[in-house]
C-alpha cells in the first residue's frame, strides 16, 4: 500500500462517520517546508460530536490491516489515538470535540478578551496555535466552514504561554526531584536515577526552554519536537548532555542540567517579570554532594 493510497483510506472511512465534523491533517506530511520521507507519519485532529466513541482503538481496523494500536491522555489533557498498519505505517488521531473546537477558533479571534477568558480556554487556544503553526495543517474533511474557522489562525496572539503558577510549579519541582535524582546516583541506583534524570529533562527543562523560545519569537513545539529548530546554539550545546549507568557521568549530567534550569529559569523570570524564586540552599546542597560523585 502506498502512502498516497493509506491517506485515501483514512480520508474515506472518515467520510463514512456522520459524528466527524472536521478531519484536519497536520505534522511534516503537510508542512511548508517540511521533511517529510518515508519514515514520516500521519497526524490529525479528528474532531467529532463523540469523542469518547474512538477513545479506544478497535476502530483503527476498519482503516486498514492494523499491527498494534494505542490509547493515551497527552499533557495536553486530550486523547490521541495511534496505530501501526501494515507495512509499517503509523497514523495518529488526537480526539476533539467539536463544539470546543468552534469555541476555539471562535475565542481564538479576540485576543483582546484573553482576560476575562477562562484558563482552561486560554489554554487550549495556546495549545492548538503551538500546535498548527509549528506544524502546518489541511483540512481534508469539513469543507469551507472549518477552512473558514481555522483563519483564526493569522490573529496575531502574544506568545506568553507559561503563567506564573506554571512557572513556580516547574521551579519547585525541578529542584525537588533534582533531589531525588542525587540521591538516587549516589546509592548507587543508576538506572533509576536515569529515569528519573530524564523524566526531570522531558517535564521541566523544557517547559522553560519551549517558554523562553517563543519568548525569542520562535515557534517552540511540546516534547522537544523540532528542537533543532527552535533552540539557540548556544541550547543546542547545553542540551546535548549524555547519560549513562556510570555513577560520575550521571553525576555530571545532574550538574548539567542544574546549570542549564538555573541559566534558563533566570531568564524566563527576568523576560516575564516573575520573582526569581530562592532554591539556593537546595542547590548548594545538591552541587557539593555531586562534586563528591565526580571527584570535583
Amino acid at each position: 500500500m502506498t502512502a498516497a493510497e493509506f491517506e485515501a483510506r483514512i480520508v474515506e472511512w472518515a467520510r463514512q462517520q456522520p459524528d466527524i465534523k472536521a478531519l484536519v491533517q497536520i505534522g511534516s506530511r503537510v508542512q511548508v517546508g517540511g521533511q517529510a520521507d518515508a519514515l514520516s507519519d500521519w497526524d490529525f485532529h479528528l474532531i467529532t460530536t463523540r469523542p469518547q466513541k474512538y477513545s479506544r482503538t478497535d476502530w483503527l481496523a476498519e482503516i486498514a490491516l492494523l499491527w498494534c494500536a494505542h490509547s493515551e491522555r497527552t499533557p495536553r489533557g486530550v486523547i490521541k489515538v495511534s496505530g501501526v498498519f501494515e507495512g509499517g505505517l503509523e497514523a495518529d488521531f488526537i480526539l476533539l470535540a467539536a463544539w470546543q473546537m468552534k469555541l476555539v477558533y471562535w475565542s481564538m479571534r479576540h485576543p483582546e478578551w484573553v482576560k476575562w477568558m477562562p484558563a482552561r480556554l486560554h489554554r487550549g487556544i495556546m495549545d492548538t496555535r503551538v500546535i498548527l503553526l509549528g506544524s502546518g495543517h489541511r483540512v481534508l474533511i469539513g469543507g469551507k466552514a472549518w477552512e473558514q474557522r481555522l483563519t483564526a489562525l493569522d490573529v496575531p496572539w502574544t506568545n506568553l504561554r507559561m503563567s506564573v503558577e506554571e512557572y513556580n510549579k516547574h521551579a519547585a519541582a525541578f529542584w525537588q526531584k533534582s533531589v531525588w535524582v542525587a540521591k538516587k546516583i549516589a546509592r548507587p541506583e543508576p538506572r533509576s536515577a536515569m529515569h528519573w534524570l530524564h523524566k526531570l529533562i522531558i517535564e521541566h527543562v523544557y517547559a522553560m526552554l519551549e517558554e523562553e523560545a517563543w519568548l525569542a519569537g520562535q515557534v517552540a513545539r511540546p516534547q522537544a519536537l523540532k528542537a533543532e529548530k527552535w533552540l539557540d546554539e548556544r541550547r543546542l550545546k547545553q542540551t546535548a548532555i549524555e547519560t549513562s549507568i556510570d555513577q560520575r557521568g550521571l553525576a555530571r549530567a545532574l550538574l548539567a542540567e542544574l546549570d542549564l534550569f538555573v541559566e534558563v529559569s533566570a531568564n524566563v523570570a527576568s523576560r516575564r517579570g516573575f520573582a526569581l524564586p530562592d532554591y539556593s540552599a537546595v542547590e548548594a546542597w545538591l552541587r557539593a554532594e555531586l562534586a563528591k560523585l565526580t571527584g570535583h
